[in-house]
């Protein structure tokens, strides 16, 4: 559905397809999967950043000989570097092939400075930047010729209409491409902006992926497992996801099935896997 509904890549292995709580061999395999299966209609971007350099270094030599089309890569999170430290860190990676950097400081506990990104800019590896930190930083970017995706879905409209981005890896999109689609590539629509954001809302009510994993699961387009630490939103919140999808209709979300509530007891969650 992704597919048919226009959306030009998918990431695997991100924050939101839980590659933080894979093995490596796990993630790796999982973006050949996805290059064997999809490659040949979508570009596949793998996730492959790391804290640790030596680590970004091989699961990217590994995620490019599987066929990935290009990387994702974070700055060093937690055990955080200095600016310089930064920028030799990705240098390391770009000679691999097309890359994306990504900027969620919410996430590393540090910021990507522009200036950073200036100097990587003179890789022709550099695909672009996923940018979370807001409008004028995106501004920062593309009136200096640096292609940027929204990382926020509250403000991805605005980003690609008013100051330039050139679409947005979507959260929202694994429920709704071809909204998220007409969003991005439909022209300016701040009524469909609107229309979406309560979604995008109760999505980040709690730390992503929990709301996307307990909707998929109410979609019925997964089973409802969970690896822990994640744990499913709970009953009033799922009621809530139920009259969204009436209010948007169904029609537009993936999957086939009925949108469920689901009881309590219908979840799993596993420590050990």
């Amino acid at each position: 559905m992704q597919i048919g509904d226009g959306v030009e890549g998918v990431i695997v292995g991100g924050t939101t397809g839980e590659g933080q709580l894979m093995s490596w061999d796990e993630h790796i395999m999982l973006i050949g999967h996805t290059v064997n299966c999809f490659g040949s209609s979508i570009k596949v971007i793998g996730n492959t950043g790391s804290n640790s350099t030596r680590e970004a270094i091989h699961a990217t030599e590994q995620g490019f000989a599987v066929g990935m089309h290009a990387a994702l890569h974070i700055n060093p999170y937690y055990g955080k570097t200095s600016v310089e430290g930064m920028v030799s860190h990705f240098e390391h990676v770009l000679p691999m092939g097309p890359t994306i950097i990504y900027n969620v400081p919410s996430r590393t506990g540090q910021d990507i400075p522009p200036g950073v990104i200036h100097t990587l800019a003179q890789s022709p590896n550099l695909a672009g930047v996923k940018e979370c930190v807001g409008h004028a930083r995106v501004v920062q970017y593309t009136e200096n010729g640096i292609v940027v995706w929204s990382g926020n879905d509250d403000e991805c409209h605005d980003s690609r209409w008013d100051h330039g981005a050139t679409g947005v890896i979507s959260v929202a999109s694994n429920l709704v491409p071809g909204l998220m689609h007409q969003l991005m590539f439909g022209g300016k629509n701040p009524s469909l902006n609107s229309k979406l954001l309560p979604l995008i809302d109760w999505l980040f009510k709690e730390p992503n992926p929990i709301g996307l994993n307990t909707a998929l699961a109410q979609l019925g387009v997964v089973r409802p497992v969970f690896r822990l630490p994640y744990v499913p939103l709970p009953l009033p919140k799922r009621v809530e996801f139920v009259n969204l999808v009436k209010e948007i209709g169904r029609e537009h979300f993936v999957g086939e099935k009925d949108v469920q509530v689901l009881d309590d007891d219908e979840f799993i969650l596993i420590g050990r896997y």
